[in-house]
């Protein structure tokens, strides 16, 4: 039986047959080696499918040029996805330079629709965001974190690791050089854990305060709560691109800017 009170809970005997033996096929989760929730990959599966279908919907206005030149007055697929690459690439430009903020948009960007898409989903009676799940949002971290290191190591090769012994890189320093290159070295590690737990307990606790207040009265008073809820969601998504492109920027950045 599922543990969430989800859609899931009203599909009868034989779903929850297909369920466990789903949970067989997928195997263990990386983190905790439990089952892995089914709901969490059918959601984050239909996040991608929505994306994708807004994504056509829009590319048949933007391929069209003579439409495509004047732009539209109200809210449609086209000027959503215009909207957020727009808000995106501006919002990484303060953060990084220009070529570097065009290098990283799809990176950036696509991290962005997939966030807000799966924190919103959440908000859908029934549904379970998959951004509340560690497994989801660990595995976004890791993305970033192995991107940040590649090219920091692209742009500057070995020399990417000289800022991390400190300004003073001398042999009478060598003490100081060692602690202060174990403290980036943690430092660098905790990355994806504290943008993958930041997501994922941020995301666990909208979902609940809004399940619990619907549960409780179902009319009127969950209105506010699920407005506030797509406030934490936009946020959320914002406070994870904001700092991926700054751990990317600060790598791809001329040395001396360190």
């Amino acid at each position: 039986m599922p543990e969430h009170n989800t859609w899931f809970n009203y599909l009868g005997p034989h779903f929850y047959e297909f369920l466990a033996r789903a949970r067989e096929l997928l195997g263990l989760s990386y983190i905790g080696h439990a089952p892995i929730e089914v709901q969490y990959v059918i959601g984050f599966l239909l996040v991608a499918a929505m994306i994708l279908a807004l994504l056509f919907v829009a590319r048949r206005r933007i391929t069209d040029v003579e439409r495509a030149l004047v732009p539209e007055g109200r809210l449609t697929p086209s000027s959503f996805f215009e909207a957020m690459v727009e808000g995106s690439i501006n919002l990484m430009e303060q953060i990084m330079d220009r070529e570097a903020a065009r290098t990283f948009l799809p990176l950036i960007g696509t991290s962005a629709f997939v966030i807000l898409f799966s924190n919103l989903i959440g908000l859908v009676p029934g549904f379970l965001p998959p951004t509340s799940n560690l497994n989801t949002t660990l595995a976004m971290a890791i993305v970033i974190f192995f991107v940040t290191h590649i090219y920091g190591m692209k742009a500057h090769g070995l020399g990417y690791f000289a800022h991390w012994f400190g300004p003073i890189r001398k042999w009478y320093a060598l003490p100081l050089m060692l602690l202060i290159f174990v403290i980036e070295v943690v430092s660098h590690l905790v990355r994806p854990v504290s943008l993958s737990i930041r997501l994922m307990g941020n995301m666990f606790a909208d979902h609940k305060v809004v399940t619990i207040f619907t549960g409780l009265v179902p009319l009127l008073l969950p209105v506010p709560m699920m407005l506030l809820g797509v406030l934490v969601c936009i946020v959320q998504t914002a406070v994870f691109c904001i700092l991926s492109t700054a751990y990317i920027g600060l790598a791809v950045a001329p040395q001396e800017e360190h």
